[in-house]
């Protein structure tokens, strides 16, 4: 298939490589930056935590659409830069491709959707970690499974993938799996505060309380929506907060799996922060607060992470004792 990545980053530029290997042709439709960076290091070079390491170089490194037809696109843009690029999207389904949307957090999909096709747009989830690093290295950092809208294009797409040995999960209904995975992503903004790798963060007591408190308030605000959370852990959504509440010499013990993650791995929006680029906090904890709100309940944690990824956005230093 003639498949793309729009908004080719860390996650997209993964994906990208790995759709390729399966033998389709991938255009990375990205910045110059990221384009001159693949040429110069002769590919895409792909690790894991688990020793993955492959090198690809995609069919096509785009930094301006054309004339271009794709079967598929996979949408990876900041969920606030899709708004920018809706002409484009608008294009490109017109042209006959199906748009695959991989967006954290809420409501990103909302602005747009209304302008696009109906049948032309899915929704997809990448529920593990990538950093970029030099010379065109993605590595994935933690555990988890690509999860797609249920498609004729996806079910393609998921055996391919399989065989490679990078299962993936097909859907109909994404709601739950988007609210399951936004009870991880309130981590993003926690690990950038904390300016440290998610494995030590995650070995903090402290710091779990806040994140166990963050997830506590987005259940309430899901509870009272009437959405059951999908499960991304070896344990239901309701017992994410309990166990992460635990004292350390319980926690460590129990939680061997989801530590189970490269000691360097960080956030995305850590990585946002070091290189001053706008974070996707209004659609992580603040859109968990303001919902909130809407429905008459409280979540002053999120609320105050929010807070302070606001703070670090604009330059000035923040202390972790505001969230104890």
């Amino acid at each position: 298939m003639q498949l793309a990545i729009f908004g080719a980053g860390s996650t997209g530029c993964y994906l990208g490589g790995l759709l390729q290997l399966c033998g389709h042709e991938v255009s990375l439709i990205c910045r110059e930056r990221i384009r001159c960076s693949i040429l110069d290091a002769g590919g895409i070079t792909l690790t894991d935590y688990q020793g993955q390491n492959e090198k690809v170089m995609p069919t096509a490194l785009i930094t301006q659409l054309t004339d271009e037809t794709f079967d598929a696109v996979f949408v990876t843009l900041k969920c606030h830069q899709l708004e920018t690029v809706l002409s484009d999207l608008q294009q490109l389904a017109e042209d006959g491709a199906e748009l695959i949307f991989m967006q954290n957090g809420l409501d990103s999909l909302e602005l747009i959707r209304h302008h696009l096709p109906s049948q032309k747009v899915k929704q997809g989830i990448t529920p593990f970690n990538i950093l970029s690093q030099d010379n065109a290295h993605f590595h994935r950092g933690t555990e988890g499974k690509f999860l797609f809208h249920r498609t004729p294009v996806t079910e393609q797409l998921a055996k391919q993938l399989g065989g490679i040995g990078f299962p993936c999960e097909l859907h109909v209904d994404m709601q739950s799996m988007i609210y399951g995975k936004l009870l991880l992503n309130l981590n993003n903004a926690l690990n950038a505060i904390a300016d440290q790798p998610i494995k030590t963060q995650l070995e903090n007591h402290k710091l779990r309380k806040v994140y166990a408190a963050a997830q506590r308030e987005w259940l309430a605000v899901a509870a009272m929506e009437g959405v059951e959370l999908a499960q991304f852990t070896a344990v239901k959504p309701s017992w994410m907060p309990i166990i992460l509440s635990l004292p350390n010499w319980i926690f460590l013990h129990l939680a061997k799996t989801m530590l189970d993650i490269d000691p360097h791995a960080r956030s995305s929006m850590w990585e946002d922060i070091q290189i001053g680029r706008k974070t996707e906090i209004e659609f992580l904890n603040e859109a968990v607060a303001n919902r909130a709100e809407a429905l008459g309940i409280e979540a002053p944690i999120n609320r105050k992470i929010s807070a302070l990824i606001n703070s670090l956005e604009q330059g000035q230093s923040v202390s972790l004792d505001r969230l104890y």
